[in-house]
């Protein structure tokens, strides 16, 4: 039974491996033999088996890991770029046998329809006369005045902030449709907080997205928008109000 654990050095190892890869430096070393997929897979379990994994489940723990800041962040891209070099080197010189066709064949393949994929988005909600965190709010994620669809099971919307993560929130929705790769439009997304005692509250961000192809079914922490401290007040009292 899937618990949706991911562990977030995935994407950031995969996205370095494919720079890497395809990187003219890299292919035109005399020791660099091949760039198929299955090469790419054995480099991204090679790096992988020596990096202290962090795992996350859901929207929650990418609160918790935005909470405690991304110390060490350079120190941790260096390794792997380090690693993803070492783990090129030494697929190369193993050379083992291939299953399948050549990288060109794999990627003409890849007939997935366009879509515009959309970075995760998370923030966090304070209150506006003490500053504090604030816990259990709904807090949720529109487009065209609808509730986006969460990229999985895994994430919620609207997603309540709690006090283990200090108020914060987050977001990742399935991609849309796109007419062709390439295509580019600019979304307007809405935040939006409707709580008891609480004024409602309205926070618009404009996300540019190129249309592409393939699927994703995973957070990745490589692209993620931090959006600015949300702040909620008391609702007025209506007889206050009048007065």
């Amino acid at each position: 039974m899937s618990h949706e654990v991911h562990n977030m050095m995935e994407e950031l190892v995969e996205a370095e491996t494919e720079k890497l890869f395809d990187s003219p430096d890299i292919r035109n070393e005399p020791w660099f033999s091949c760039g198929c997929p299955q090469c790419r897979g054995d480099v991204i379990c090679y790096v992988l088996n020596r990096l202290q994994p962090k795992y996350i489940r859901s929207g929650r723990g990418i609160s918790h890991h935005t909470n405690n800041g991304r110390a060490g962040k350079f120190q941790t891209d260096a390794d792997i770029t380090a690693l993803v070099l070492e783990g090129i080197q030494k697929v190369s010189l193993r050379k083992r046998p291939h299953s399948h066709g050549t990288e060109e064949d794999a990627r003409d393949t890849d007939t997935a329809a366009p879509v515009f994929y959309f970075p995760a988005i998370t923030g966090r909600v304070l209150n506006g006369l003490s500053f504090e965190p604030e816990a259990e709010i709904p807090v949720g994620l529109y487009l065209d005045g609808k509730l986006c669809t969460p990229l999985s099971a895994a994430w919620e919307n609207p997603c309540y902030t709690n006090a283990r993560t200090a108020g914060h929130f987050a977001f990742s929705v399935q991609p849309l449709p796109a007419s062709a790769a390439g295509e580019r439009r600019v979304f307007e997304f809405e935040i939006r907080i409707q709580a008891e005692g609480k004024e409602p509250l309205h926070h618009f961000l404009k996300v540019g997205a190129v249309g592409g192809n393939g699927a994703q079914d995973a957070y990745h922490a490589v692209h993620t928008i931090v959006l600015p401290d949300l702040f909620l007040f008391p609702a007025q009292d209506p007889f206050d109000a009048m007065q």
